[in-house]
């Protein structure tokens, strides 16, 4: 192959198949792991780093976000996970450069008649391209582009799919921008809607999870021994018309009531307690114990029991009696009164952090 032949076209006049271009095969694998792998013609190694890696992001996911997963195990995961990243990307370029010399390919070099090389670093931050083939003022705009858009939308959502975008068209315009023949114009545009559509889906993924989980910390002593000073919940977020059932650990936002008791809250403040009693229920608290419907209600969880005295009253519609399982150091519904469902964010499900703590809550 001669020095100004491309990547994709076949030896003139030896009727051999077009030739495989390294870095097309690792813009594949870094856009889908093992894509790359089918590309060089590996159509079963490519399925299986492909499914691999998803299954491997699955069960960090299960791990991190599920009530039975350990959270630590799922982090140290991401280890694994992204050494098989990096093998995948070596092991496509690998297998498609076999038969090459290093004269017939020079990425080092911006003369290189390999496009795909500028196309590979636009995908790291858009703009390394164009200054690896010496347009700097035009890489330099690229780069500042994609980072700031990239971090402007971790402020304002609306803007989440603008940087696979521009990352999309800093590609595109890296493989025009490149000196010598390029035919692969069609390998190019699916290239991209790849690019695109994955990025859009993992920059799209945090808001989404967002949308079904919430992460609260322990401020205060009032939940012991249940829950501890410094750890970190997962919170399922309900829909309004969620109803607590009797004994959920429930996060919430302080009423006024609440907040009336206490000059150091805010509104914007996560409180969690224990759903004790449901509309309907009467509670009673007597004799260092509650009692619902004139019965004792039997509870292993508490720190001890009460030493105070509330009620009777039935919890009206629409509301809920909470208390903290530290009974006698809780700011709670037998201090302020009952929570309206209204205040529910959801129910705590899990402690995921610190690492000896993890566990699922009932």
């Amino acid at each position: 192959m001669g020095r100004n032949s491309s990547y994709g076209e076949p030896r003139r006049g030896t009727g051999q198949k077009p030739e495989k271009s390294p870095w097309l095969a690792v813009n594949w694998s870094m856009v889908l792991p093992g894509v790359g792998q089918m590309y060089d013609g590996a159509i079963a190694l490519g399925w299986f780093l492909l499914l691999s890696h998803l299954g491997l992001i699955g069960f960090i996911a299960w791990s991190i976000f599920a009530p039975q997963g350990n959270t630590l195990r799922g982090l140290l995961t991401l280890l694994p996970l992204g050494g098989l990243y990096l093998a995948t990307l070596w092991d496509s370029h690998r297998e498609a450069k076999r038969g090459l010399t290093l004269e017939e390919f020079s990425p080092l070099s911006y003369r290189s008649t390999d496009p795909w090389y500028p196309v590979f670093l636009s995908q790291i931050l858009p703009g390394l391209g164009h200054l690896f083939l010496q347009k700097a003022l035009l890489g330099g705009g690229l780069l500042l582009l994609g980072i700031g858009t990239a971090y402007a939308a971790n402020f304002h959502p609306a803007l989440l799919p603008l940087p696979p975008v521009i990352w999309a068209v800093a590609c595109g315009l890296a493989y025009g921008a490149t000196p010598g023949k390029r035919t692969q114009w069609p390998m190019l545009k699916a290239l991209l809607l790849a690019l695109v559509v994955t990025r859009l889906l993992i920059t799209a993924t945090p808001a989404l999870i967002y949308q079904v989980v919430e992460q609260t910390v322990i401020p205060s002593e009032s939940m012991l021994p249940t829950l501890e000073v410094g750890d970190r919940l997962f919170v399922r977020r309900r829909s309004p018309a969620y109803q607590p059932a009797a004994g959920e650990l429930v996060v919430f936002y302080p009423p006024p009531a609440a907040l009336a008791r206490l000059a150091t809250a805010s509104p914007s403040d996560l409180w969690i307690k224990r759903v004790v009693a449901i509309p309907g229920q009467q509670v009673e608290v007597r004799d260092g114990q509650v009692w619902i419907n004139g019965a004792p209600l039997f509870e292993s969880y508490i720190a001890q029991p009460p030493n105070y005295q509330w009620g009777p009253a039935t919890v009206p519609p629409g509301e809920c009696f909470v208390l903290g399982d530290n009974r006698n150091a809780s700011n709670d519904s037998h201090v302020w009164g009952f929570l309206p469902q209204a205040n529910l964010l959801g129910n705590a499900y899990k402690i995921f952090w610190p690492p000896h703590r993890v566990q699922p809550l009932p």
